[in-house]
């Protein structure tokens, strides 16, 4: 999409959430930003005291203002005005932000002032969108954005800032020149056959295939840590009724989240609690007891329960001090041996008086991860948080230069790309011919592209940037 296919009038958004604050933000953008705030804004103090009107402020300068309703000739708001010119601002354009009051009926007043005066609201994204068409982020860095306002642990954080700062987009150009310099030996096999048409050359070819097949896997591959960082780990806590599940899950949220009681089968439904672990975000799971029974409502918490052992990234069976072998063996039979870590709990009560037999027994269905803690009175919980950041660390195996593909668009696109890449490199080695190869490379460069937005359509960006908040 180009600058002329767009609404050219000057656009406004308030930038920060809704509800009642101390301040807000309101965004104004667009070529013509300044003449319609000087129709509103009367600037009483500024860095240089001669500057009266807002089209007259240097870039980066703030003053302090009224925000005034022309119709009404009113006073809305005294405001810190900050201008940004163009193309020395985040969209790229004119942009002037308003730092208002953070009441309700101030920043609709304002807004309304604004769209008065010729301005029109904001799109979805539109702010970051203009970022994107004026050459100011790639699409990788700014659809990096959201992941920013959005992260809610450090990893999250960090992983996003890593591709809102070029990172991805930068290890992605270094693929692209190696398949760039794959098609130019393709071509001058092609053109100057007689003397380029050699095994050597179409082994330099197969290599270079190669090393981007190598690192783009390394992408791939780092989604499965991506994932948990945008969707969070889910943590399954499994067991027997009265095994301790829900005093752990409190013990975790530092606050009664479950109810607690001695009598069996208290938990009927699963509870859920979103939290942050060793800065991994997770949602921990409170399932029923697993056990059979003929109360109708239990019975459709335990199916729940076995659900959502399915779908766990963790699972943690805990076993009280009271659990026989034979209960064991029973409940413990469909748990997925590979996510799974035994926990003995309760060891304030004592131990497991068949803690050996137990985990012989799990050892033989392959659960060979075994702690114990008590929860309650918060004894050996460091084992927990280490069993979760295990499990991060290990997802997607060992990546390296600590890029972080956080996207599935991103993952499916690096994919496309990655098996288009074997192709080529398989019809290299069964000497189907270069100009397969070529094609086949191009097309991958086409969905490396995607990515980064070289080659994105003008509707699947309006479909990314239509997931934004209004202000950004």
């Amino acid at each position: 999409m180009t600058p002329s296919e767009l609404d050219n009038r000057p656009f406004c958004a308030c930038s920060t959430p809704s509800g009642t604050a101390g301040i807000a933000v309101i965004r104004l953008s667009g070529e013509g930003s300044s003449d319609i705030a000087d129709k509103c804004i009367r600037i009483i103090r500024t860095f240089d005291n001669g500057i009266r009107t807002v089209a007259d402020m240097p870039g980066y300068t703030a003053a302090y203002a009224e925000f005034r309703d022309p119709s009404a000739d009113a006073v809305l708001d005294n405001v810190i005005i900050t201008h940004f010119v163009a193309p020395y601002s985040y969209t790229g354009d004119e942009m002037i932000e308003i730092s208002c009051h953070g009441g309700n009926a101030v920043k609709q007043e304002i807004l309304r002032v604004l769209e008065s005066l010729g301005a029109r609201m904001a799109e979805r994204g539109e702010f970051t969108k203009r970022a994107f068409i004026n050459g100011k982020l790639d699409l990788a860095e700014a659809e990096a954005v959201m992941d920013v306002i959005e992260a809610d642990s450090r990893r999250s954080l960090d992983a996003a800032n890593s591709q809102m700062h070029g990172e991805l987009s930068g290890k992605l150009s270094q693929y692209e020149e190696t398949l760039y310099k794959a098609l130019a030996l393709i071509e001058m096999i092609v053109e100057f056959p007689e003397h380029d048409d050699t095994p050597e050359n179409t082994d330099n070819v197969a290599s270079l295939c190669r090393e981007a097949i190598e690192g783009l896997d390394g992408l791939i591959r780092s989604y499965a840590k991506g994932k948990i960082l945008t969707q969070r780990m889910k943590i399954v806590l499994a067991g027997l009724p009265n095994s301790g599940k829900s005093t752990l899950l409190n013990s975790i949220a530092g606050f009664e989240r479950a109810i607690v009681t001695e009598v069996p089968g208290t938990t009927r439904d699963t509870i859920e609690l979103q939290t942050v672990i060793n800065d991994i975000p997770v949602t921990i799971v409170d399932t029923a007891g697993i056990r059979q029974t003929d109360d109708r409502i239990e019975e459709m918490g335990v199916r729940r329960a076995v659900t959502a052992v399915s779908e766990a990234d963790l699972i943690f069976y805990l076993i009280s001090p009271d659990t026989s072998l034979d209960e064991v063996i029973s409940t413990s039979e469909d748990l997925p041996a590979a996510k799974t870590r035994a926990v003995f709990t309760k060891k304030d009560e004592g131990i497991n008086p068949q803690r050996d037999a137990i985990e012989d027994a799990l050892k033989a269905k392959g659960i060979d991860m075994f702690t114990e803690i008590s929860a309650k009175d918060g004894i050996n919980l460091k084992s927990i948080e280490e069993a979760v950041t295990e499990v991060y660390e290990k997802a997607g195996g060992l990546i390296s230069d600590n890029i972080t593909v956080m996207s599935s668009r991103h993952c499916a696109c690096l994919e496309s790309a990655e098996r288009k890449l074997c192709e080529a490199l398989n019809a290299l080695e069964l000497g189907l011919g270069e100009d397969i190869a070529s094609s086949v490379i191009r097309a991958a460069l086409d969905d490396i592209g995607s990515v980064t937005g070289k080659t994105v359509s003008a509707e699947l960006a309006d479909t990314i940037f239509s997931k934004f908040c209004i202000g950004k």
